[in-house]
């Protein structure tokens, strides 16, 4: 999987957030399994880092709950969300 850095837009931001290596390196890797959806037990395990940087981000909970339902075996695909 190749990192998948955030676009912030075609315009440098007035104010940019002084994020910490780790945040930036866990972050990155999060959107290229979501870019992939990719839900493994190595998906699962990097929304726990990510989870611990930023406990707040509902994408990150949201992503975990289907990496969950993945794992357990359920089979059907069906996230519980209504959404398809």
């Amino acid at each position: 999987v190749t990192p998948l850095p955030q676009n912030d837009g075609p315009v440098t931001p007035v104010c940019s957030i002084a994020y910490t290596s780790t945040f930036i390196k866990s972050f990155d890797y999060l959107r290229a399994l979501l870019k992939a959806d990719e839900r493994s037990e190595r998906a699962f395990d990097l929304t726990t880092q990510c989870l611990k940087l930023n406990p707040a981000n509902y994408t990150v909970w949201h992503f975990r709950r289907r990496c969950l339902i993945a794992l357990s075996g359920d089979g059907d695909g069906d996230d519980g969300s209504g959404c398809g």
